[in-house]
């Protein structure tokens, strides 16, 4: 990995770079670096300052304030807007809202929920006003109309042909200094009208101006779903309600929950973890869901990813392979017994909900094996026997009215979609979507806001060059732009009956969910409405809308986050691992022989000759390039801590993620602290050996400064574990191998690397150090120091590292 490098723009160049920036950031950054401007800005304001003591004239709070908008202004206006509306008009006067104004609906028109979200969002932006039911008409004071009234809103151009289903979240958002009306042809797309018009409300706080104009908005497909990863951890009730309502509010409609274990089968005892969601709970969240306009998505893999449950003893025998825990045989009829009952009890725990998700993906060895070998050459091929599988699984959801959602990939290929029912929805979108169309199967589009990385997302990539991920993605421009051209690509080529968008983040990497808030917002956001929006735009938009118009540099926060997360995992070696069981085959083949899964560690620490104390070996641990950039990213990372800090005053309502950010932030920076102290370590220990055969005294304060330093390394380790589970844990149920009656049971994944299942508990996220050897090289040094010691009649020591304790 090379440095992080500076270098000199010409005029020219720093003209280009400004033309990619919005506004906005643009005079922030003048600001900061032109004494010219510095005086204009002056000028200004002293101009300012005489237009509105002497010329401005004087309204009160429910009159308009005249304000003469620049451009900038107006994008100020509605920076806090996700997703961007189809139709804006916002003109350059503002009016102020004010406690005086009042709330009017028809009696019983809105549903609770929807008007419980206008007057709770009111009332954080200090206006708790009160509800006039006098049958749609308001009174004397300004007030805010609510108004459903079917076939009132008329939509525009859709890249959905259900015009029905998108004319039911369409609205209308009418500013005018007495008289804000919001009009739906449904109950939908009044809640999505109020969440527009809170965002706009948000973006001026604490002035509680906004803009006249108008907005007429609908989506560009009836589905925006994200993808939540609970395979591996699981979020409290509570959680998952705020989660649930927090999405809504990005008029995201659909929310796929990968459980595994974490539900409280009957029909699979076995495989229920520690933790899990009881029907009762599962319906609640069902329900909870769909008070805010989402439809909760039970999700279950096959036949491939499911070791979870084949891990068991009691489902060996539905393997496709016997030593392979990875994929079902799907010709045996336990196989579809096992997946109807568990599949039937989540259709009967989310009642309300309209679809399922049967999760077919990377299904690699359908019809490979020898028992699935025969029915595969007759039916006329592996990917005929996949298609045969899903078919019989698809139509008995079908049966008990549930819209299924399936990944149409490898084996499958074209030949095989006309034996696939034409009920299905193909969850991913590739080179076969006219095949699907033609076939009268519809389509999503999906891409990812995160994939294998294992710390944080890469949303701003530290080098184009190194930007191939571990899963074969090219995130060189960053997960924003790249779900935005995913879906803008699948959109213009318009090769499929498209109906939705999915946004998907892969907690099975390691980190935490709330990571993905960036990009299931403008990924989301993108599916509503493409076009006017650039990756740069939409993340300026999440940084305001979800931490506020008083958040300070948070898009800086995640630049710092996202190269030190891919230096945190760039920065160690990788190695055949001595540690976990080999890896048994992959998207191509079984292995004749498995082989070592890879993990990662560092060069040793030198241990001194017992005699001399001499170092044989000149070389650090962490070599020049990583230390050198290891130095230069400490302070960016102090820099991200103090934003962190000053934004939790400023944020509101998302500390959590904002202590999440932290945590994160707190395993980059640990890692680049152990990079220092590694080679600060061994420079003692050359310190000690230079002085050994002159001052034996010195030569001994060296050897147990290098020691202290190991110590405090751990200690700080230790520390940063202890910090990340309690904020973890603050949402998270814990991660333990008993509780509840219940035992998890520890095996990893035959196939597929997922870092949480390393260990039991969080430890996962120190594996590599706990496993790198430090509690020998203390062991060795210690006695090599003692006996230095007694031969110069020094004291003696005897400490103890405990270097893979860390409780």
């Amino acid at each position: 990995m090379t440095n992080p490098k500076t270098s000199t723009l010409n005029p020219t160049t720093i003209f280009q770079k400004v033309l990619t920036i919005s506004p906005y950031y643009l005079i922030r950054g003048l600001r900061s670096n032109g004494l010219i401007l510095q005086r204009i800005i002056l000028t200004g304001r002293i101009l300012f300052l005489v237009y509105c003591c002497f010329l401005m004239p004087s309204r009160s709070n429910a009159q308009v304030t005249a304000l003469q908008q620049s451009p900038a202004k107006k994008r100020e206006v509605s920076s806090g807007l996700l997703p961007l509306p189809q139709q804006l008009k916002l003109a350059e006067k503002m009016f102020t809202i004010g406690k005086n104004w009042q709330i009017v609906s028809a009696p019983s028109a809105v549903p609770g929920p929807v008007m419980s979200s206008l007057q709770q969002g009111l009332k954080e932006a200090g206006l708790p006003l009160n509800v006039a039911q006098n049958k749609g008409k308001a009174g004397k004071s300004p007030a805010i109309r609510l108004v459903i009234q079917e076939g009132s809103v008329d939509i525009g151009a859709t890249v959905d042909t259900n015009r029905t289903a998108l004319a039911r979240q369409a609205y209308r958002l009418s500013l005018k200094p007495e008289l804000i009306t919001i009009t739906a042809n449904a109950p939908q797309g009044l809640y999505y009208g109020i969440q527009t018009f809170l965002q706009l409300l948000r973006a001026q706080a604490p002035k509680l101006q906004l803009p006249e104009g108008e907005m007429t908005d609908w989506p560009n497909v009836e589905v925006r779903m994200i993808y939540w990863d609970d395979a591996h951890h699981l979020e409290k009730l509570s959680a998952l309600k705020r989660i649930i309502r927090q999405a809504s509010t990005y008029k995201i409609n659909a929310f796929a929950i990968k459980l595994e274990g974490h539900f409280n089968y009957k029909s699979a005892p076995a495989i229920v973890e520690p933790y899990a969601l009881s029907p009762q709970e599962y319906q609640e969240l069902t329900d909870y869901a769909k008070a805010y306009y989402i439809d909760m998505v039970p999700f279950l893999d096959a036949p491939a990813h499911v070791s979870f449950i084949l891990k068991h003893p009691e489902y060996r025998h539905l393997r496709l392979v016997d030593d392979i825990n990875y994929q079902f045989s799907v010709t045996n009829p336990g196989t579809f017994d096992l997946l109807d009952a568990m599949f039937s009890e989540l259709i009967q725990a989310s009642k309300g909900s309209k679809y399922i998700l049967l999760s077919t993906d990377e299904a690699y060895y359908t019809g490979k094996a020898p028992s699935e070998k025969k029915m595969a050459d007759s039916l006329g091929g592996n990917g005929r026997l996949l298609a045969w599988f899903i078919k019989k699984m698809a139509d008995r959801l079908h049966e008990q009215g549930r819209t299924v959602l399936f990944w149409g990939e490898f084996p499958l290929t074209k030949e095989d979609i006309p034996s696939l029912p034409s009920h299905l929805v193909n969850g991913v979108y590739n080179n076969m979507a006219p095949d699907f169309k033609k076939h009268g199967i519809r389509q999503f589009v999906y891409t990812a806001t995160q994939g294998a990385e294992p710390i944080f997302p890469n949303y701003y990539p530290l080098h184009t060059k190194t930007a191939i991920m571990a899963d074969g993605s090219d995130r060189s421009s960053g997960r924003v732009a790249d779900m935005m051209k995913d879906i803008r690509t699948a959109f213009s080529e318009n090769l499929a009956s498209f109906m939705g968008v999915v946004i998907a983040g892969w907690a099975d990497a390691g980190l935490h969910p709330e990571t993905f808030w960036l990009g299931y917002a403008t990924g989301t956001a993108a599916g509503w409405n493409n076009k006017n929006l650039t990756p740069a735009d939409a993340s300026a938009r999440f940084m305001t809308s979800f931490y506020g118009p008083a958040q300070k540099d948070m898009d800086t926060v995640y630049r710092i986050l996202s190269v030190q997360a891919e230096f945190h995992t760039e920065s160690w070696d990788w190695i055949a691992s001595p540690w976990r069981s080999p890896i048994k085959g992959n998207s191509d083949s079984l292995y004749l022989q498995p082989k070592p899964e890879r993990d990662q560690t560092l060069p040793l620490l030198p241990v001194p000759d017992s005699g001399t104390l001499a170092i044989t070996s000149t070389s650090y641990p962490v070599n020049a390039k990583r230390f050198a950039t290891a130095q230069s990213l400490l302070p960016r990372h102090e820099r991200a801590l103090q934003l962190l800090r000053d934004n939790k005053s400023r944020a509101g309502t998302q500390l959590y993620n904002l202590e999440v950010l932290e945590s994160v932030a707190a395993i980059c920076g640990q890692n680049l602290r152990m990079l220092l102290t590694l080679n600060q370590v061994t420079d003692r220990l050359k310190e000690a050996s230079s002085a050994a055969a002159a001052n034996p005294a010195l030569a001994i304060r060296q050897l147990d400064a290098a020691m202290e330093m190991v110590s405090k390394l751990k200690n700080q380790r230790d520390s940063t574990l202890e910090l990340v589970t309690k904020i973890w844990y603050k949402e998270w149920h814990p991660l333990v191998e008993k509780a509840n009656g219940r035992t998890y049971l520890h095996q990893v994944d035959d196939i597929k690397d997922h870092q949480p299942v390393r260990t039991i508990d969080l430890s996962y996220l120190i594996y590599r150090e706990l496993h790198y050897p430090l509690e020998q090289w203390w062991n060795e040094v210690q006695k090599v120091r003692n006996a230095y010691a007694q031969r110069h009649q020094l004291p003696l020591t005897n400490k103890r590292l405990d270097w893979q304790r860390y409780e």
